[in-house]
């Protein structure tokens, strides 16, 4: 807890996924004076710092590919490969963006659900990955019956066309993330409508939304007028 505390992203998501499965899934989470690591998947997320030597070795017993780290705190593993810089993007409490502009017909062809089904919304983010897929419904379900996940879609004749969501809830931070819009209707504004609809919801909460984007996802996030608040690196396996 000390480690995450009043880190971007990374204070929310990593408390409260030790909080829900810290008991159910204790080979995932691993803690020391000044570390904390969730190793669930083969992407590990760190927050704090570690010896690299020290770190590459756990990282490599533990079957780990990557690791999501800030440079500006912690040295990344030995041997291990810089891949990728994941910008934090977000929005004050109580700041509001304005809609931007979307397909005004498809808009008003749709109909916007704000407790949908989580089934229907993990195969739409997950349609060929099966173990994903039940591993995204368990947790969603786990974290909306407590109150600390909220999942949005744009939805015609029952079926799911857009959706995304805020998937940690927690320590003032909304973790917004799974922006996706069925492949035919891309490009048409609904998305980035339907993310800034839900971050201004958050935001008049008294929540701060915030969320990662790979490098080429930065315009989109900067054209809806969201704020660069921070980076994390990505680092490969040798």
């Amino acid at each position: 807890m000390n480690a995450c505390r009043g880190k971007l992203c990374l204070g929310a998501t990593m408390p409260l996924a030790f909080a829900l499965f810290g008991k159910s899934q204790p080979g995932r989470f691993f803690a020391g004076p000044t570390l904390a690591l969730d190793v669930g998947g083969s992407t590990a997320w760190l927050a704090g710092h570690a010896n690299p030597e020290e770190l590459a070795g756990f990282l490599a017993f533990c079957g780990c590919e990557a690791v999501v780290l800030d440079e500006a705190e912690c040295p990344p593993p030995t041997g291990w490969k810089r891949a990728k810089t994941h910008s934090v993007f977000g929005l004050a409490p109580g700041r509001q963006l304005p809609l931007p502009e979307a397909d005004a017909a498809l808009w008003q062809s749709l109909a916007k659900n704000t407790e949908p089904s989580a089934g229907k919304a993990a195969d739409l983010l997950f349609p060929d990955r099966p173990s994903r897929r039940d591993d995204f419904y368990s947790e969603l379900c786990s974290k909306r019956s407590r109150g600390l996940a909220r999942v949005w879609t744009l939805e015609r004749e029952g079926n799911i066309i857009c959706t995304v969501g805020a998937y940690a809830l927690a320590n003032g931070q909304a973790y917004m993330a799974c922006g996706e819009t069925v492949e035919a209707l891309r490009g048409k504004g609904i998305g980035g409508r339907l993310i800034v609809g839900m971050a201004n919801a958050l935001a008049a909460e008294g929540w701060m939304p915030v969320f990662l984007c790979s490098p080429e996802r930065v315009h989109f996030y900067t054209r809806l007028g969201f704020e660069k608040m921070g980076e994390y690196a990505r680092y490969a396996a040798p």
